[in-house]
């Protein structure tokens, strides 16, 4: 199913329509199965973006945030669960959760604040580091670093973006 890889990208999203485009892509062109984790810290645009892979996954309805539920699951033309670990401290946390079914879906699957999950994570995967840019105001900078097969349309589209 394609190249393997392991290659970096640096994007710029200049405002939230921009990161939820860029979110969208993702939506749409990641491998069945792909589980992106999203890193950075509190108002960086993760939740955003996320937004956008789900509704480049088809999913019609309002996406929200799952800081509270832990996981939402959405239909759309592709299944998309949105799992947001940020008010998880150990791992033993994550012990009611079944995370591992959550990981192994065949859709794709966010994943906010991942640093208890990193390690259980299998290919296809993407690392995507989200920062505040503090020289320019409002816009966010998304590295994204993806690892194994099935990402020769997301490839092909990032080389197409300036």
């Amino acid at each position: 199913m394609g190249r393997t890889v392991d290659q970096n990208w640096t994007r710029a999203a200049a405002d939230s329509d921009s990161m939820r485009d860029l979110g969208a892509a993702f939506g749409r062109l990641a491998p069945d199965g792909a589980v992106i984790l999203l890193e950075g810290e509190l108002g960086a645009g993760k939740t955003t973006f996320a937004q956008g892979v789900g509704l480049g996954c088809g999913v019609a309805g309002p996406i929200a945030s799952p800081t509270y539920n832990l996981i939402l699951e959405y239909e759309g033309r592709r299944h998309f669960t949105h799992v947001d670990l940020y008010r998880l401290t150990t791992e033993t946390d994550l012990d009611t959760l079944d995370i591992d079914a959550v990981l192994a879906g065949d859709g794709i699957t966010c994943v906010e604040w991942p640093t208890l999950i990193a390690e259980c994570v299998s290919s296809p995967d993407a690392t995507l580091q989200f920062t505040v840019n503090p020289r320019k105001p409002g816009v966010r900078e998304v590295v994204v670093s993806l690892r194994g097969r099935g990402w020769s349309r997301l490839i092909d589209w990032l080389a197409d973006q300036p």
